[in-house]
């Protein structure tokens, strides 16, 4: 028996049970709210209100302290898939180490990163790998609130790669999209034809059951048709499968997008096959999550021995370098320190005495008081110019493509013998979708992560590798996904 703990913004989730074949066997689902505050995007923000949360929804339900693996979706724990050759575990790892090493994953100061096995795929040679990246300090952060809370931590994983993972089988050679609510967050899913294309996690400000909501929906859904657009993929998509509302939200969600669609079905999300829950599948949508972690996990390396393993290699390097100080330069300069601060304390003591008679003097004192009354007018105006530059940066984030992008990707390409094929390119969406190939799968590797550190791109995914039939070179599809702001001061720097 296993529990699994599901930290949202708004509440903590808690799934007891175990993986039954592939599919999971729950026996309990329990929850209790965060106060408000406590976590904001999976990060914690108060440590004592969610240890005291945790140790008192324990208590109450007298449940296990050990087994325990935490499910978060937070931006500051990034998963993603890649199709890698079959090899060892350990050249896996340091596969994995390539691919993160100079991609946006290096913008973390002390990385830690785990992996497990999805698939594979012997025709092809490959293996489907999901890797997780997040700051030590952040994941030392959750285990410690655990260890405070009495209980010892198994694992943690990101929580709409579970989910992903949970709902392909059941999405087998159909076009679907799931879409979870959990708060204010929707996380979208798509599938098209049974294989995963696309995920993406936004806020949705109106209130459910309202007009205003299924409108928000339903500009989701529009997006992913815009990217089936780009990727020229001849799909239908119709059937929406929701979870995370009430039935009569429900009721009114699947009305209100009839009005505007008619050729859209939504639908209250069911567990796949396999799944049996204790009482019945009614809390199944409010639980995605934390059930999706209790399927069977082919770990290889989980994230908390890869923090471990961090902080021993940086505490190595760090303590030589203190060890080897010596004592002699320490007192030396303890005795200038105490000589130069008894000379600049008499100083000090004679300039304070200078700026305290100036600052009596009436003529500053009046002068304070125009200041302060200049100070309220300027705050004033500064609200509206800060609206205004509010305004100015939401219209200049809209991404702006521009016939640079297409030298950049293949000027990456020929430092890396890769051939480059355009597939697509959408002006109005900044999506790209290309083909690259090369005898030498490294050389696509480096050339991919030269185009996930191009800050011309918001995302870099690729999928699919493949050994051509006559087995001369590797392909692979690479979609990418214009950033966001000015890009036509990248282009500049090209040219």
């Amino acid at each position: 028996m296993a529990e699994v703990v599901f930290l949202s913004n708004t509440n903590i989730q808690v799934a007891s049970g175990k993986a039954a074949g592939n599919g999971v066997k729950v026996s309990k689902l329990f929850s209790a709210p965060l106060p408000e505050g406590a976590v904001l995007n999976g990060v914690v923000m108060d440590q004592d209100m969610v240890t005291t949360t945790i140790k008192s929804l324990w208590h109450e339900n007298k449940l296990p302290k050990s087994e325990v693996t935490l499910i978060i979706n937070s931006p500051q724990l990034r998963a993603n898939h890649v199709d890698a050759p079959i090899q060892s575990d350990k050249k896996t790892t340091e596969y994995i180490r390539r691919e993160t090493a100079d991609s946006d994953y290096g913008r973390f100061q002390k990385p830690s990163t785990g992996w497990y096995l999805v698939s594979k795929d012997n025709k092809t040679k490959t293996q489907k790998v999901i890797y997780e990246t997040a700051e030590t300090e952040f994941v030392n952060k959750y285990v410690d609130i655990f260890e405070k809370a009495g209980l010892k931590l198994k694992a943690i994983h990101n929580g709409v790669q579970l989910a992903t993972e949970f709902f392909a089988k059941a999405s087998v050679r159909k076009t679907v999209i799931y879409m979870i609510l959990d708060g204010k967050s929707l996380v979208t899913i798509f599938f098209a034809e049974g294989k995963y294309y696309y995920d993406s996690t936004s806020r949705v400000f109106a209130e459910p059951g309202t007009p205003e909501f299924a409108r928000e929906i339903y500009a989701s859904i529009s997006s992913i048709r815009q990217f089936m657009s780009a990727q020229r993929l001849e799909v239908t998509v119709k059937d929406i499968l929701f979870a995370g509302l009430t039935q009569p939200q429900m009721t009114s969600l699947s009305n209100d997008i009839l009005n505007i669609d008619s050729q859209i079905d939504i639908s209250v999300v069911q567990p796949p096959s396999g799944t049996s829950i204790s009482g019945g599948a009614v809390g199944f949508p409010f639980y995605i999550y934390p059930i999706a972690g209790l399927r069977k996990i082919d770990e290889k390396l989980s994230i908390l021995k890869a923090s471990k393993q961090t902080e021993i290699k940086a505490a190595d390097k760090s303590g030589l370098r203190k060890l080897i100080v010596p004592a002699i330069v320490v007192f030396g300069i303890l005795g200038l320190a105490y000589a130069g601060l008894t000379i600049l304390n008499g100083n000090k003591k004679a300039e304070l005495k200078k700026i305290q008679d100036y600052n009596n003097s009436p003529e500053v004192i009046s002068q304070i008081a125009e200041y302060e009354e200049m100070y309220r007018n300027m705050s004033e105006i500064g609200g509206i110019q800060g609206g205004a530059d509010l305004l100015n940066d939401y219209i200049a984030s809209y991404p702006v493509p521009d016939s640079s992008i297409n030298r950049r990707i293949l000027t990456a390409a020929a430092m890396h013998d890769v051939d480059v094929t355009f597939k697509s390119y959408s002006s109005s969406t900044g999506i790209f979708n290309i083909t690259a190939s090369s005898p030498e799968v490294d050389d696509i590797n480096m050339f991919i992560s030269d185009l996930m550190e191009m800050d011309i791109f918001e995302d870099v995914d690729y999928t699919g590798y493949v050994l051509r039939s006559d087995g001369s070179a590797w392909e692979i599809n690479v979609v990418c996904i214009l950033a966001p702001g000015e890009p036509a001061e990248a282009a500049e720097e090209v040219n």
